[in-house]
C-alpha cells in the first residue's frame, strides 16, 4: 500500500486558434459594416477569455458525468477524457503520475493521469478480456514507471487466470509465461514477485478441488522473463471460485515478505501466514489468530517487517460484517486483539474490549486485499471497508474515527473503489459514481476533477 517499507486545467485557445479567429474577423470586417464587425470581435474575444479564465471549481454531477462517459461507444480512443466518477481502482507511481481501472459500459479501461489525479485520459480502451463489472472481476494492477502488471480477471475458458504485463505504460499488454493462475504481484523496481497456482481454477459446482501448490515466480527485468524460485511450491491452496482473497502477498523489502493464504469457505476457512527473510529460499509459518466466526477471511498489512496488522472477517449481511483487528510487534509470532466490531452473528465483546471498529462495510472475503487497509506506521492507518466510510486511527488501532467530509460526499454508498498511499501524507481514495479525493498531509481531503 505504501510501496515497500523498510528499506485541472480548463480549455485555453492557443496562438494558432487565436490567429484563425482573427483572420476570420478580418474577412467579416471587409464584408460587413464596422459596427457589426466590432460586435463580433468583442463576442469572440470575450468567449475566449471565459474559456481561458474560468475557475476550476465548475461542478458536473456524478450522475451526469458517468452517463455521458457511458454514452461514448467503445473501444475508446487513447486520450479520451475519463471522469473521476468512472474510476474503480487507482494506483500512483509518484505524486503526479497514476493509473486507474475505470468502468465504461460494464467493461474496464485503463486511464492515466499526469497531474496528480485532477484529469484522466484513456490509455487503453481495449484491455484483455475478463475485467469489468459485467464479469464481476474488477481486477488488480500495479505500476512502477511504465512497467505495469494486471491480474485477477475472470477465469478464461481453460480455467487459467493469467498475469498481463506492459512495458509502455499500458498501451500494449502481453501474457506472462507463468501460472496458469496468478494470485498476487508485487514489484520493487524491476524486481517482481508473483504468486502463482500450478493448476487451473475449478468451476463452481464442479468436483471438489484438490490442494494446489503455490509457486513463487520472480522477474528481474520488469516482467520480461520469469523463473520459479521454488519449483515444488512452498504452500498449498484450493483453487476454487471465488478466487479473490485466496492468496495475499505483503512484500516488505527485496528479501523479506509475508504470504497470507485462505482456503475456500467450504474448506473450514483455514488461514495460513508464512514469512521469508531470504528472498523465498525458505519459509516460516506464523500463527494466525482468526478463529471461530472470524475465520471466513483475512487481510494483512504492515509498516515494516515486525509491525503487522491483521483483519479477520466473519459472515456479512445487509452491508454489515463483524470484524476483528489484531496487531503484532514481532512479525506475527504473537498477536494482540486491538479492536473489533461484533454483534452481527457473533457474541458481543468482553467489557475490556469495546467495539471500536465499524460494523458497516465489508472486508475479506468479500473484498480484495490491499484495497481496505493502508498502514503508515505503528500508530497511523486508514480502513476503507467496501460499502462504508473511510476511517483513520492515530493510536495503533485502538480507536477509529470517520474522516470528515467523505461521507457527505457520498463515499460508502456501495460502489467499488480503493484507498492508496505513496507516503504517510500523500493518498487517494476513489469510489465508482462518487469520484476521487486526495490528501497531501494525511489529514485533509479534497475532491479532484470537479
Amino acid at each position: 500500500m505504501f510501496g515497500h517499507l523498510d528499506d485541472p486545467l480548463g480549455a485555453s485557445p492557443g496562438a494558432r486558434e487565436l490567429a484563425r479567429v482573427l483572420r476570420r474577423a478580418h474577412v467579416i470586417r471587409a464584408r460587413r459594416r464596422v459596427a457589426a464587425v466590432a460586435a463580433c470581435v468583442v463576442v469572440i474575444v470575450g468567449f475566449a477569455g471565459y474559456l481561458a479564465g474560468r475557475p476550476q471549481t465548475v461542478h458536473i454531477s456524478s450522475t451526469e458525468t458517468g452517463y455521458q462517459f457511458n454514452e461514448l461507444k467503445g473501444p475508446l480512443a487513447v486520450g479520451t477524457p475519463v471522469p473521476t466518477t468512472a474510476l474503480v481502482n487507482v494506483v500512483f507511481d509518484n505524486a503526479e503520475r497514476g493509473f486507474a481501472l475505470a468502468a465504461h459500459r460494464d467493461q474496464a479501461v485503463l486511464a492515466e493521469t499526469t497531474d496528480g489525479g485532477s484529469s484522466w485520459q484513456v490509455q487503453n480502451g481495449d484491455l484483455p478480456s475478463g475485467y469489468g463489472q459485467s464479469t464481476g472481476y474488477a481486477g488488480q494492477f500495479e505500476f512502477v514507471g511504465s512497467d505495469g502488471y494486471l491480474w485477477g480477471g475472470a477465469p478464461e475458458s481453460d480455467g487459467s487466470v493469467p498475469l498481463w504485463v506492459t512495458s509502455d505504460g499500458g498501451i500494449s499488454w502481453r501474457s506472462a509465461a507463468i501460472g496458469p493462475v496468478v494470485y498476487d504481484v508485487s514489484a520493487i523496481g524491476s524486481n517482481v514477485w508473483a504468486l502463482a497456482g500450478a493448476c487451473n481454477v475449478e468451476p463452481v459446482g464442479g468436483a471438489p478441488a484438490a490442494p494446489c501448490p503455490v509457486v513463487l515466480e520472480q522477474s528481474l527485468d520488469g516482467g520480461a522473463s520469469w523463473s520459479a524460485v521454488d519449483e515444488a511450491g512452498f504452500t498449498e491452496v484450493v483453487n476454487a471460485l471465488p478466487l479473490a482473497q485466496r492468496v495475499e502477498l505483503a512484500r516488505i523489502t527485496l528479501s523479506r515478505s509475508y504470504v497470507l493464504t485462505t482456503s475456500a469457505p467450504d474448506q473450514s476457512g483455514t488461514t495460513e501466514l508464512l514469512f521469508t527473510g531470504d528472498s523465498g529460499a525458505t519459509w516460516q509459518t506464523r500463527p494466525v489468530p482468526c478463529g471461530g466466526a472470524f475465520d471466513l477471511g483475512a487481510e494483512i498489512a504492515a509498516s515494516g517487517t515486525d509491525d503487522l496488522w491483521l483483519l479477520c472477517g466473519s459472515q456479512a449481511s445487509a452491508g454489515q460484517q463483524s470484524k476483528q483487528l489484531y496487531r503484532s510487534e514481532d512479525g506475527g509470532t504473537t498477536w494482540t486483539l486491538t479492536a473489533s466490531a461484533t454483534g452481527l452473528g457473533t457474541p458481543p465483546p468482553a467489557a475490556s474490549q469495546p467495539n471500536t471498529l465499524t460494523l458497516g462495510g465489508y472486508i475479506a472475503p468479500y473484498s480484495i486485499g490491499h484495497k481496505n487497509l493502508a498502514v503508515a506506521s505503528p500508530t497511523t492507518a486508514w480502513l476503507y471497508p467496501f460499502r462504508s466510510d473511510l476511517f483513520k486511527t492515530v493510536n495503533g488501532g485502538l480507536a477509529w474515527s470517520a474522516v470528515p467530509g467523505l461521507d457527505t460526499a457520498g463515499f460508502g454508498s456501495g460502489g467499488p473503489g480503493n484507498v492508496t498511499f505513496i507516503s504517510a501524507q500523500q493518498g487517494w481514495i476513489c469510489e465508482y459514481g462518487v469520484g476521487l479525493w486526495h490528501t497531501s498531509d494525511g489529514v485533509h481531503w479534497y475532491p479532484l476533477g470537479v
